[in-house]
């Protein structure tokens, strides 16, 4: 069990409980004590032993005022006191505890120095009352054994909570490490995703404009009938799409690692999903493809075909990572209403001994990265569509994405930032 800070609220709580019980446990043995065998009245026992008790909480909070209330009490409880022949003195033995479970209590909570000058300052005030008690009675007492208990058992607690206070710290701001680590990946990952999505949404366009300036620069010579106006103004939108790519590439500079003069790399479409498919089935996965005919019939645009791809690769991928062995179902359909396409990957549970299915992960760390399902989400919403994942009845894992194909692409200022569901779906 990992020490928690008694400044910390939840903790200080038990902390403050632990330590009022400890306190009033010991009272309570030391009342019969100094009654019984040193014969002090009872309601002197008790007004010198109760704050005794009440400051080991109360050192939780204010470490010097209890450090000050154990110590009056202590001196009290001395100079109170007659030596007896055969006991513990100047303190008793409930009384030593008392002492050895304030300074391993400041140990935990306030660390080592702070413990440490309590415990020389102890053992000084009881070397005074040992003097001034010999001087008084002329004999020697037992104060010697009982303060050479008192300095070893309260030096081997000081010891062992400072061990412990420092493991602790350490042991804390290693998991917060760990923490800022693991925000630090999803964030770069989420970063490097939107990259490639606007890599991606470069290339689409500007092969698209690139159709554009071909056909408008070259139709003055495929139609021998256009009038002057008519091809002055083909020509003016001829300029502008090469205009447009320009200032698209010079953008993309800053994104690409090769540089602002890239060439226009293809893009993936609907009909390079049977090799996405086999080469998931290389990797152990194997998947089963299902195309609707009537896809065969649409024209689907370039960039609703790259996020199409794209939403089975990240979904097989997550198939991949979080239940190997499984296999995983694609179908890709047109939606009833004929204006969208509409995409299911979806695999069922896995009895895999490496990446056991949901149950065995905690889907609720706020650490862990899932930016996989945040790319699916956010190219869904590129076109205006949407996106779903989570389980489904007696087991596995399903994605839905619904991408419209008269897409209108908003302005990275107007996407939503979309949350995340939770599930094994979700990319590490």
């Amino acid at each position: 069990m990992a020490v928690t800070r008694p400044d910390d609220r939840a903790p200080a709580r038990s902390w403050t409980a632990g330590t009022a019980i400890a306190g009033i446990l010991l009272v309570l043995l030391q009342l019969p004590t100094t009654t019984g065998i040193y014969g002090l009245p009872f309601t002197a026992a008790l007004l010198i032993h109760l704050p005794q008790g009440l400051a080991l909480p109360l050192a939780l909070r204010r470490p010097l005022l209890a450090t000050a209330v154990q110590f009056v009490a202590a001196a009290a409880t001395a100079l109170a006191l007659d030596p007896v022949d055969g006991q513990a003195w100047p303190l008793t033995v409930p009384g030593v505890l008392l002492l050895v479970a304030h300074v391993g209590l400041l140990a935990v909570s306030r660390g080592w120095r702070l413990a440490a000058r309590v415990w020389g300052a102890s053992l000084l005030g009881l070397a005074l009352l040992m003097a001034a008690q010999v001087v008084e009675w002329g004999s020697e007492t037992a104060g010697d054994i009982t303060v050479a208990v008192y300095a070893a058992s309260a030096l081997l607690v000081l010891v062992a909570g400072s061990v412990w206070q420092q493991r602790s710290r350490l042991a804390g701001e290693l998991s917060a490490a760990q923490r800022d680590v693991a925000v630090e990946q999803a964030r770069r990952a989420l970063v490097e995703e939107r990259t490639r999505i606007a890599r991606e949404l470069h290339d689409v366009v500007a092969h698209t404009m690139s159709v554009v300036h071909m056909q408008a620069s070259t139709a003055r010579f495929r139609l021998p009938d256009l009038g002057p106006e008519a091809a002055a103004e083909l020509q003016q939108i001829a300029g502008s799409a090469k205009a447009a790519m320009a200032e698209m590439r010079q953008l993309l500079g800053v994104l690409r690692d090769d540089g602002a003069n890239a060439p226009v790399t293809p893009t993936a479409t609907l009909a390079d999903l049977p090799e996405l498919i086999a080469g998931t089935a290389r990797g152990g996965t194997a998947g089963r493809l299902t195309v609707d005919p009537a896809l065969a019939t649409r024209e689907v645009p370039e960039i609703v075909q790259a996020a199409a791809y794209r939403v089975v690769q990240e979904a097989l991928s997550n198939v991949v990572r979080h239940a190997p062995g499984a296999s995983a179902t694609v179908d890709v359909r047109l939606a009833p209403e004929g204006h969208a396409i509409e995409l299911t990957v979806t695999n069922p549970p896995t009895a895999s001994p490496v990446a056991p299915p949901g149950p065995g992960m905690d889907l609720r760390d706020p650490t862990r990265a899932r930016h996989g399902l945040i790319g699916i989400r956010e190219r869904a919403a590129l076109l205006g569509g949407w996106s779903s994942a989570g389980p489904v009845p007696g087991g596995g894992w399903q994605v839905d994405a619904h991408l419209p194909l008269a897409a209108e692409v908003p302005v990275a200022t107007d996407l939503p930032d979309h949350g995340v569901a939770a599930g094994p779906g979700a990319a590490p």
